[in-house]
């Protein structure tokens, strides 16, 4: 196998690690009261843009077709993402633990990110 192959491979392995650490949280918290934790689902967030865009790098470098538009999108959903992710991390550090401060923007970020996945599967 070539090295270029074993390394995207290796960069989908890390992916799909950043897509359970950014979805399993949402999941396992989705319905609890108590403080959030969010810095998972932040770890997670940075890890699916950073090996997202690599993984089309490699994917580019071995001659393997790209769907543009349908990374872009994938790629806007994933910065804005990140995006709220950051924000409520932010507000939670303000305003103390306060689960209710921040649940919206935990929802959005979740929601955000199963739309992603949505999109990865179903897009064609």
């Amino acid at each position: 196998m070539p090295p270029l192959e074993i390394a995207r491979l290796a960069l989908l392995i890390v992916h799909f690690v950043g897509l359970a650490a950014l979805i399993g949280p949402f999941l396992l918290q989705a319905r609890s009261r108590q403080t959030l934790r969010l810095r998972l689902m932040l770890t997670g967030a940075i890890v699916q843009v950073i090996t997202g865009n690599a993984l089309i790098a490699a994917n580019r470098l071995q001659g393997i077709e790209v769907d543009e538009v349908k990374m872009i999108v994938k790629l806007g959903i994933a910065v804005v993402t990140l995006g709220v992710l950051i924000a409520a991390v932010i507000v939670q550090r303000r305003r103390g633990a306060d689960a209710a401060s921040v649940r919206p923007l935990f929802v959005g970020a979740g929601g955000l990110a199963l739309t992603d996945v949505i999109i990865a599967v179903v897009w064609r």
